[in-house]
């Protein structure tokens, strides 16, 4: 097509058939023109499998497969192992890409070569009728490390400002992915953190750009989904890092990771379980749950209060206190969505 590098990107599709058509017009429509896009139907039931087809038939770049239900991980393993590009990036259905996403990323990779290149997101929260109700768009700073130990170093903190959280709005090398056997582990929930944190452990470089032009849809609604043995996931997560940094020898940021896994991991895993009335006690009597707690500061009230609840073990407030924190959290979004 030019002269370009072809990239490679993977988009999983689970029962989103309202979104799918808007998410494949925009990544149609990148000014990046070299691309191929890979498209897994993951057992949709939905109508996506029709959708995708008929897209596939306006544009050669695109391809559909179809497989069993397995999850977002195994249906991007199965996208990684269809990739004939120089880079992959990775699309959620139900989001959407502006135009110059791709080539913004591509021309700050050129810039040094670099390994990986991450923008931020647009957080775009949209009502169950799809209709938009606010956006937030955030952008990180300008960055560039060049060097394996100083992007070691780093690793907290591109934790904490999300860089190695979700897959998506960011450029990676497929040469490094298939070098390392990288690969999606079968989690229903944060199998794109271990893909980001395994991928981080072999990389010498990292660019940050500040443009972003990934639209990442939120939808109000009152149902929360969480795998009952989410905590085991938080335990995997947890220990890898403490293995990640020994392996690196480098000193383990206890505090820091602690005070991060509560906020992003254990707080969000309880008030879920609160809000599908399942027994909350089991989980914040877990030794690394009461650990995570006693090291984490905490600089919101609502996490301080959550803490002290945890480690007083008052878990009927506990649970009282967290649906309360969510039942204010949809007022407030309701009040928004009938304000626009």
């Amino acid at each position: 097509m030019d002269k370009k590098p072809l990239i490679s990107v993977v988009l999983p599709t689970y029962n989103v058939a309202q979104y799918l058509q808007q998410c494949l017009e925009s990544v149609a429509a990148q000014t990046y023109r070299n691309i191929e896009v890979i498209i897994i139907i993951d057992g949709a039931t939905d109508g996506s499998y029709g959708i995708a087809q008929n897209f596939c038939k306006t544009d050669n770049r695109f391809s559909v497969y179809w497989q069993e239900n397995a999850g977002s991980g195994p249906a991007r393993n199965v996208g990684l192992s269809h990739c004939q590009g120089e880079f992959v990036m990775f699309v959620d259905p139900d989001d959407w890409i502006e135009p110059e996403l791709l080539e913004k990323l591509y021309e700050a990779q050129q810039e040094g070569d670099y390994d990986l290149v991450a923008s931020r997101r647009i957080l775009v929260t949209c009502g169950e009728d799809g209709r938009i109700i606010h956006k937030k768009n955030r952008h990180f700073k300008d960055e560039m490390i060049t060097d394996q130990q100083q992007v070691r170093q780093a690793y907290m903190r591109m934790l904490e400002m999300g860089v190695v959280s979700d897959p998506t709005q960011k450029l990676y090398k497929l040469s490094i992915i298939r070098i390392h056997n990288l690969e999606f582990p079968p989690l229903r929930r944060s199998q794109d953190v271990v893909f980001n944190y395994r991928y981080y452990n072999k990389i010498i470089s990292i660019r940050l750009i500040s443009y972003s032009g990934y639209d990442y849809r939120l939808v109000v609604q009152h149902a929360y989904k969480t795998p009952t043995d989410y905590m085991e996931t938080i335990r995997q997560l947890y220990t890898d890092c403490q293995s990640m940094y020994k392996e690196w020898g480098i000193d383990f940021p206890e505090q820091q990771m602690c005070t991060f896994f509560f906020r992003a991991r254990l707080y969000t895993h309880l008030q879920k379980v609160a809000a599908a009335g399942w027994d909350i006690a089991e989980i914040a009597n877990d030794p690394l749950a009461r650990h995570i707690a006693e090291i984490a500061k905490s600089d919101r009230w609502y996490l301080r209060f959550t803490r002290r609840l945890i480690l007083s073990r008052y878990f009927m407030t506990l649970k009282l206190f967290l649906r309360f924190i969510q039942i204010i959290k949809e007022r407030v979004l309701h009040v928004t969505q009938v304000n626009n």
